[in-house]
């Protein structure tokens, strides 16, 4: 069973006898942001989770490094012996050093997407738990104000987060597989991480409205572990289970020697099948997380000759699905810090 940390008190707000030209709105929701933030790092299951996902981020890392390391050192021995032999023009590596933070994204989308729920989670039960969730309904607060600063300090938890996981990843990849990101790619692995932001933050919003609309806590846990549990494992597996594609290794189209235009023809007779297939991977919020950030981080190898513009353009479908989400669950938090009882006014 999930613990959860106890608070003395309500984050500081005005009463309603306070003169209302004391406490802007914006104070108000930085107070709220500041104490959902020092509450959840106070959490030891939080702090054990972020131990768990950066000691395998840092493994996984490690790893593909180790490999990577190898192949850096014969191109290096190649190019050198080419430009002794007099050759001209040496044909540039297609080794890419962000495709090692290939595990790291990964462990965000799964791992991480846990760690948001449990976030969500002790958000309404520490609160209820304490009261002082109805005491902060009982202040001078709207909805809207208590729903962006929940929000807004469970993503600096969130951030913090990612922004650990990613110096990790990325000094192990320097160290490690001694090829250091540049600027461009660090702008674009800047963009995947960003990403990972948003997409822990909607699992926290499923965390929050699961933990809200239950009587009993541990029920909303469950329920927002479910969605995790068929948005991030099931539909994914169930899309890519369904393409004829990924039924051989390598592609079976590969295996038949079919290019795009002998794969798209062929397509063609099964347009029901494969507008299923595409809507049910389309379900899953996990899976334009994954499109998205693999696409800026050069794990597929079609996407690495692309410029940045080239690859925004490419990935706009990802992209907004990664914009709609949020808004959908903005609306939900704010419907359930609305819906939370309030004690009574005091005089």
């Amino acid at each position: 069973m999930i613990e959860t940390t106890t608070t003395p008190a309500a984050p500081a707000l005005p009463t309603r006898n306070a003169p209302v030209t004391t406490n802007s709105p914006r104070s108000r929701i930085f107070a709220l942001a500041h104490h959902e933030y020092r509450a959840a790092v106070r959490s030891r299951i939080l702090l054990a989770l972020l131990g768990i996902i950066v000691t395998v981020t840092a493994v996984s890392v490690y790893i593909a490094s180790v490999d990577y390391r190898s192949k850096l050192a014969d191109y290096e021995m190649y190019k050198a012996a080419a430009e002794a032999g007099g050759v001209a023009r040496i044909a540039p590596s297609l080794l890419a050093p962000l495709s090692l933070l290939r595990g790291s994204l990964e462990y965000l989308e799964i791992i991480g997407a846990v760690i948001a729920i449990a976030l969500g989670y002790l958000t309404v039960s520490r609160e209820r738990s304490n009261r002082t969730l109805a005491m902060i309904r009982s202040r001078p607060v709207s909805s809207g104000e208590q729903m962006a600063g929940s929000l807004l300090g469970a993503l600096a938890v969130i951030g913090t987060l990612v922004a650990v996981t990613a110096m990790v990843g990325i000094v192990c990849v320097g160290s490690i597989g001694n090829d250091w990101i540049n600027a461009a790619q660090g702008f674009k692995l800047l963009l995947a991480y960003l990403g990972a932001v948003v997409y822990m933050g909607v699992f926290y919003g499923v965390g929050v409205i699961a933990t809200a609309h239950t009587k009993v806590t541990a029920n909303g846990l469950m329920i927002a572990l479910g969605v995790w549990l068929l948005i991030v494992l099931i539909l994914p597996q169930l899309g890519d289970t369904l393409d004829a594609d990924n039924q051989i290794p390598g592609g079976l189209f590969s295996a038949l020697g079919l290019d795009r235009a002998g794969e798209t023809k062929i397509l063609e007779h099964f347009t029901l099948y494969e507008k299923t297939r595409i809507g049910i991977e389309e379900l899953s919020f996990a899976k334009h997380f994954e499109r998205f950030s693999f696409a800026m981080t050069d794990v597929q190898d079609k996407y690495r000759g692309f410029s940045l513009g080239q690859l925004l353009a490419e990935k706009r479908n990802d992209i907004g699905w990664l914009i709609a989400y949020p808004i959908a669950l903005m609306w939900g938090l704010r419907r359930s810090f609305r819906n939370q009882p309030t004690l009574p006014p005091t005089s």
